[in-house]
């Protein structure tokens, strides 16, 4: 099952801590392209990749699902 995000959320969070896509890629364990194909695509991914990324910027998961 995939769910969609509100990526100006990620995004409003990844510019609050100074992160680049690299920066989160590393946070999060998760590469570099998964986390470019979610912000400039499509804000449509699995449930492990947004917990892996939520935790990362530390947020919570409900709070970006749309």
């Amino acid at each position: 099952m995939k769910y969609e995000i509100n990526i100006n959320i990620i995004k409003l969070e990844m510019l609050k801590r100074g992160y680049s896509i690299s920066k989160l890629s590393k946070e999060s364990n998760l590469g570099k392209s998964t986390i470019s194909r979610l912000i400039n695509k499509k804000g449509i991914t699995r449930p492990q990749t947004i917990q892996k990324i939520c935790k990362a910027l530390e947020i919570e998961v409900k709070d970006i699902i749309l």
